[in-house]
């Protein structure tokens, strides 16, 4: 057989793999877990546990030193041979296993903590680049931008990574956009003004350069089919679990259609969806929060059937709901607080048929606008609906809601402003 001293560095050596490993583990960021669990493991996701480096090598030292010793125990029935401690030297021969268990084990650990630092490095490279893509002149070149910081972002191990790419994209599209010049090659708009004066005085001309993005509409189409591709449930690499700020972002034909928003906060607040048609037609909102505050859905049809809201807050206070068709069919509100506060309700139709209302609390006070807007529970011979047929967590009562007059002021208000953002 094989010496006996052999036997246990061999244990030794098998022992530092076994502890580098699974020191290796602990020390990389808590981001593994996978994306289809629900917000509740989501914030444990965003604390990296990233150890320091000389607790993880402490650790390996010892874990190490424990494991050898242990398996070493288990193959040859003692952790020091008989009589190893009679002199210096067979004390040192005896101990040589843990050593070279500890050894390994803090070997790998360091060698891991380089890999590490090394990825870092190349994702913020990769990172400067694609930023610096998104930032040129050149339509072509952004949208080539969209799609490295899209790639930084699935490759990356960590969830702040991810996220910090996922901000840089939302915030290209929070940048001031005037569709007129959104699908044109105009690079620069020069507007000159004529200050007359009188004689002996010569006029003053005033000229006012302004650069202009080319042909910025597709590239924001990009973004929005970039991020919209990978909340859907069939994504290769899901950013589900991450959070999007849409403050104010001008939307063209917008499509959400089957997304799902599982992280902490999702906002579309003061955001205009224009165009077509705008489409979150069986989207999943899990987020803890959700809110269209203030935004303004001007497109022809406007679709959130079969939707699911298990938010823990949803909000549309304030919201503009324009347009022929406007579709809350199939939606379900499951989460705790649901407000349609102070919305105007002014398209042609807006159907919540077949909607279910199992939330805390679905508040529809003070409506700016009540315009063509049906619930299961209103028939012909009871358009208000009965307390038995209207569900418990609805507001306000009695039902339907009725406009004040302050928010009849405020309705032509609101008038002014949907057609402002029709264009």
């Amino acid at each position: 057989g094989l010496p006996y001293g052999a036997l246990r560095v061999g244990c030794a050596v098998v022992a530092a793999l076994l502890v580098g490993a699974a020191v290796a583990r602990i020390c990389h960021p808590a981001q593994t877990l996978r994306r289809e669990l629900r917000s509740s493991l989501t914030a444990s996701r965003r604390r990296s546990t990233r150890t320091p480096l000389l607790g993880a090598v402490v650790l390996a030292a010892v874990l190490g030193a424990g494991v050898a010793a242990a398996l070493t125990w288990k193959v040859t029935g003692e952790v020091l041979p008989s009589g190893a401690a009679d002199t210096s030297a067979s004390a040192m021969r005896a101990a040589l296993p843990l050593l070279v268990g500890a050894a390994v084990a803090v070997l790998l650990v360091l060698v891991f903590r380089r890999q590490l630092d090394a990825e870092r490095g190349r994702f913020a490279e990769r990172f400067g680049a694609a930023s610096a893509q998104l930032g040129d002149a050149e339509a072509a070149t952004r949208i080539a931008g969209v799609f490295a910081l899209a790639a930084a972002a699935d490759e990356s191990p960590t969830f702040a990574r991810r996220q910090q790419c996922i901000d840089v994209l939302c915030g290209y599209l929070r940048l001031p956009y005037d569709p007129e010049f959104g699908a044109n090659h105009l690079a620069e708009l020069v507007s000159t003004t004529t200050w007359t004066a009188t004689a002996p005085a010569t006029n003053i001309e005033e000229s006012r350069r302004q650069a202009i993005r080319q042909n910025d509409g597709e590239v924001r189409q990009t973004v929005v089919r970039v991020l919209a591709a990978r909340l859907r449930r069939d994504a290769d690499a899901s950013w589900a679990g991450n959070d999007f700020d849409f403050t104010g972002v001008l939307f063209e034909d917008a499509s959400f259609a089957g997304a799902v928003f599982r992280g902490r906060r999702v906002r579309f607040d003061g955001a205009t969806f224009r165009g077509e048609a705008t489409s979150f037609e069986g989207a999943a909102f899990d987020a803890d929060r959700v809110s269209f505050d203030g935004a303004r859905f001007v497109t022809p049809a406007t679709t959130f059937a079969g939707a699911r809201f298990r938010a823990g807050h949803v909000s549309f206070e304030g919201a503009v709901l324009e347009g022929v068709d406007v579709s809350f069919e199939d939606t379900r509100f499951t989460g705790e607080d649901v407000s349609f506060r102070k919305v105007a309700f002014a398209g042609d139709r807006t159907s919540f048929a077949r909607a279910k209302f199992k939330c805390l609390q679905a508040a529809f006070d003070a409506p700016v606008m009540w315009r063509a807007v049906t619930f299961d529970w209103e028939k012909p011979e009871t358009p208000g609906g009965s307390p038995q047929t209207i569900p418990r967590c609805i507001g306000p009562r009695p039902w339907p809601p009725t406009l004040s007059e302050d928010q009849l002021v405020e309705k032509k208000g609101v008038r002014k402003s949907m057609e402002a953002a029709r264009g």
